[in-house]
């Protein structure tokens, strides 16, 4: 077994995204149709990269839903690497999202 400390680095942030972000569609009234779920992408890019593929984790931190049908919203992670990460919003049916503030932490080697 190896005593080697390995030194850890952290960089956090909070993202505002919201419908007067280009490509929003969370915002969109479908009618009456019955719509499939709808996703909202947002590229974070570290300020300095990662020796490795880092832990990232992600949580919703406050919202903006229309009152008028139930509130349906989603989060992930995807597409980790060194320099950055994805972060996908989701909704699906009539609900609109007019804003999502997003908390994320990402953790991995100096």
């Amino acid at each position: 077994m190896s005593n080697d400390i390995i030194p850890l680095t952290m960089c956090s942030a909070v993202v505002t995204l919201d419908q007067y972000v280009p490509g929003w569609t969370l915002a969109d009234f479908i009618g009456d149709a019955k719509p499939g779920p709808r996703r909202y992408e947002h590229y974070v890019r570290f300020n300095t990269p990662f020796s490795n593929i880092p832990l990232v984790h992600a949580g919703i931190a406050g919202f903006d839903i229309d009152n008028r049908d139930t509130g349906r919203l989603g989060l992930a992670v995807e597409d980790i690497n060194r320099e950055g990460f994805k972060l996908v919003i989701r909704t699906w049916m009539h609900t609109r999202v007019y804003q999502v503030e997003v908390s994320w932490l990402a953790i991995g080697n100096a």
